[in-house]
């Protein structure tokens, strides 16, 4: 089974950058004081502070390991959008980008990620808490629309999967 996604090659060459500024963050220094990465790093006893900075110190480099991980493996997918933009390219055309099921959930979790960066860096702590006419917000919003496509799309495989199976 494989998911298919329909990118515009602007659509591709940004996130292909977002990637990339996602892993230099997950590979740079970690530092506990930056919200971003304390979103990556959820806490497991926010009422126990002493269990919260033991399991953090104990998983938070494997969870951002992970996630670099995750990433490399969507930017490698998005392999075709990397190069400079020449002008017998037209920008907004479409390509697909087929992923074999087991892709699929290094992107959702990649998106869901690099979405959680942008939310902490613009200061958005809930989805509907964000001014939607500020452009600085537009890759937040964009974010969000190409994650619910491809959890719908992966739905769909798996509905397809499991009527096979029961069949």
């Amino acid at each position: 089974m494989t998911v298919t996604i329909s990118i515009a090659w602007i659509e591709g060459r940004n996130l292909l950058l977002l990637i990339d500024e996602f892993i230099g963050l997950v590979e740079g220094p970690r530092s506990p004081a930056d919200p971003a990465l304390a979103r990556l790093t959820p806490i497991a006893y926010p009422d126990d502070d002493v269990a919260a900075a033991e399991f953090r110190r104990g998983t938070s480099d494997q969870l951002l390991d992970r996630r670099r991980r995750d990433a490399e493996e969507v930017r490698a997918d998005l392999a075709g959008f990397a190069g400079e933009q020449d002008d017998s390219r037209d920008v907004l055309e479409a390509h697909d980008v087929v992923l074999a099921a087991a892709r699929v959930d290094p992107w959702l979790r990649t998106l869901a990620a690099i979405r959680l960066v942008v939310a902490s860096r613009l200061g958005i702590d809930r989805d509907d808490r964000h001014a939607v006419d500020d452009p600085r917000f537009h890759v937040y919003d964009w974010l969000g629309y190409r994650l619910e496509d491809l959890i719908q799309r992966a739905d769909a495989i798996d509905q397809q999967g499991t009527s096979s199976a029961t069949e």
